[in-house]
């Protein structure tokens, strides 16, 4: 089950998706607004003294709107300080970085594209990885962003991540399966 929290983010990106997506002219102001959000999450992780300001019970919502409408005025889309200022009359703050990510996830869902990990052995050739993304491509019927990694502790093989499946092609994962099967005996 989802919690509150997700559940309420999940609501503010949909309409933010909603309000940048209006139309076919509006696909660079959605990616314009992703980077402004995860500009503005890192500019606030990075100031221990913006932080302890924003959670302050001291300064109020008109100081704290003040305050971020002057960091941000001019570095990100209106769009996006209207945003802040929302969250900050609503005292929603603390929900911005899973804003981010739930905006992340529904801009490339409305994209029609898919974020696969594929985690191998070792480095695999531009080919190799040509090929991987072509047919994955071809079997999902989605663009595909294929973010690799290598574990050399997989001793030999893949496994792939996408969404929440998980197709484990290596040598360490068989070894496990077998390690199990032999453990139930």
């Amino acid at each position: 089950m989802k919690s509150e929290r997700y559940l309420v983010s999940q609501r503010y990106a949909q309409a933010l998706i909603a309000l940048v997506l209006v139309d076919k002219a509006s696909a660079t102001l959605a990616d314009e607004v992703g980077s402004d959000l995860n500009f503005i999450n890192r500019t606030i992780a990075n100031s221990s003294d913006l932080r302890l300001l924003l959670d302050h019970p001291a300064y109020s919502m008109a100081q704290k709107k003040s305050v971020l409408h002057n960091i941000f005025m001019g570095e990100v889309q209106e769009i996006s300080l209207c945003l802040l200022g929302l969250l900050v009359n609503r005292r929603r703050l603390d929900l911005l970085p899973s804003i981010e990510r739930q905006y992340d996830v529904l801009l490339k869902e409305k994209r029609n594209m898919v974020i696969a990990q594929l985690t191998s052995a070792e480095q695999l050739s531009e080919n190799n990885l040509a090929d991987i993304k072509a047919r994955l491509n071809e079997y999902l019927g989605k663009t595909l962003q294929l973010n690799t990694e290598v574990d050399s502790s997989l001793i030999a093989g893949y496994v792939l991540r996408i969404k929440d499946q998980i197709i484990d092609g290596s040598l360490k994962g068989r070894l496990a399966g077998i390690e199990k099967v032999l453990l139930s005996v």
